[in-house]
């Protein structure tokens, strides 16, 4: 344990988040500018900037996005200075100047021009850098320093998409593995200031629809068919996506493999340009008004193959709004079918689905309902529902990893265990 002084600490802590919420600021500015120079609408006015655009374009868009960032990419990676994940940065490497800093931009702006991936990857690492730096700084001890990193990446995630507890919960919850007095303390108040600086210069995004569960039985029917179904999807995506981006190319492959992957993306959105919608304008959409079936179905499946074929590509970014979508997608699809025999809105199984789904896509349940209950600002008599269906979802995986490899019966569930990333 750090024998850093916990006051001591918070006072970093607190510098430290002020620093993540003004490079998290500059993050989402760059973000808004590009969606403004390319598709005249940005995400804060316009849930779907995307539509501001003919097929045509959007392809063009797409083709030319991945010339430039296989380039762009290629330049990053062939640097000396090998970039440094979160994760690393947590056991004390040190993260490089120059290829941080072009990586987390490059990401946004990629995501910020149609980049079917998520752009929250970007914020975690600004944050870990943040306080990788300043913990180097003061010469902080390790575990000091892994709290920090820890603290910071959370906050920088909470902080891009005003998710204050679920920012908390994510350093907690995937990266520390644990909630002792000190890290519970130094995460919020990492967050809270990082939140807060962010929202001083970047207006607070609207929540989705808030969607209104009740504890009725039928409701909880639903939600334990829809964890189970979401929860199962959201886990197969996680080792989809993982495959993926393991087999990216980062030398001079990706300069003729995410041209032609894109080239295949653009082909579907020109003929569906609804395929490339925002994840938000879609999750918010599927909370509301709905979608029929057929289009659902269709959803699901050109975006989850969109995403997957873009990681493998060489495309970086992160998954948990695509993953919230895709959830509530999968939520909806499985409510339409049993609708007829479950007296229960099929908004509610999208919600139910889009919190299963993310919380086994993250191997983070508590992350996962938390963060489904800030999006809709719901309110406190669908706990239940979203609860349950949360941990159905995982109880769900951990019944199918037992099936495929006995091995797991004496593995803990936590991210760690599940994905090897801090191995």
């Amino acid at each position: 344990m750090t024998n850093v002084p916990l006051n001591r600490l918070a006072v970093i802590a607190a510098i430290i988040g002020v620093g993540t919420g003004l490079f998290v600021a500059a993050l989402n500015w760059t973000a808004i500018g590009i969606e403004r120079l390319i598709f005249g609408a940005d995400h804060l006015h316009n849930h779907d900037p995307f539509s501001n655009v003919s097929p045509l374009r959007l392809a063009l868009t797409l083709i030319a996005l991945s010339i430039v960032s296989s380039w762009a990419w290629f330049f990053v990676h062939r640097s000396k200075n090998n970039e440094v994940s979160v994760f690393g940065a947590m056991q004390g490497e040190k993260m490089p100047v120059a290829e941080t800093v072009a990586s987390v931009f490059l990401q946004v702006s990629t995501v910020a021009s149609g980049a079917p991936v998520g752009a929250e990857n970007a914020p975690r690492v600004a944050g870990s850098f943040v306080a990788e730096r300043f913990s180097r700084w003061l010469q902080l001890d390790m575990d000091a320093k892994r709290i920090l990193v820890a603290s910071a990446a959370g906050a920088g995630l909470g902080a891009s998409f005003h998710l204050p507890l679920a920012g908390v919960l994510f350093a907690l919850e995937v990266l520390l593995v644990e909630a002792s007095t000190r890290t519970v303390v130094l995460a919020i108040i990492t967050t809270t200031a990082a939140v807060a600086t962010t929202g001083v210069f970047v207006p607070t995004p609207d929540v989705f629809v808030t969607v209104n569960l009740h504890e009725g039985p039928w409701m909880l029917v639903a939600a334990i068919i829809t964890g189970v179904v979401a929860g199962l999807c959201g886990h197969w995506f996680k080792l989809a996506a993982q495959w993926m981006a393991k087999r990216s190319p980062k030398g001079r492959n990706i300069l003729w493999q995410m041209p032609l992957g894109f080239i295949i993306i653009a082909t579907i959105v020109y003929f569906f340009p609804v395929t490339l919608a925002n994840s938000r304008w879609l999750s918010d959409t599927l909370l509301g008004e709905g979608l029929v079936l057929s289009t659902m179905v269709l959803l699901l499946l050109c975006r989850t193959f969109m995403f997957l074929l873009a990681f493998r590509v060489g495309m970086v970014g992160g998954n948990l709004i695509p993953a919230f979508a895709l959830g509530a997608l999968a939520g909806s699809v499985v409510g339409t079918v049993l609708q007829p025999l479950i007296d229960a809105p099929v908004a509610a199984f999208a919600l139910l689905g889009a919190a299963a789904f993310l919380s086994t896509t993250m191997a983070a349940p508590l992350f996962g309902l938390i963060a489904a209950v800030e999006f809709t600002d719901m309110e406190p008599q669908g706990y239940l529902p979203v609860f349950l269906a949360v941990a159905s979802g995982v109880l769900a995986v951990r019944v199918w990893a037992v099936i495929v490899n006995r091995d797991v019966r004496a593995i803990p569930i936590t991210y760690a265990s599940w994905t090897g990333e801090l191995k």
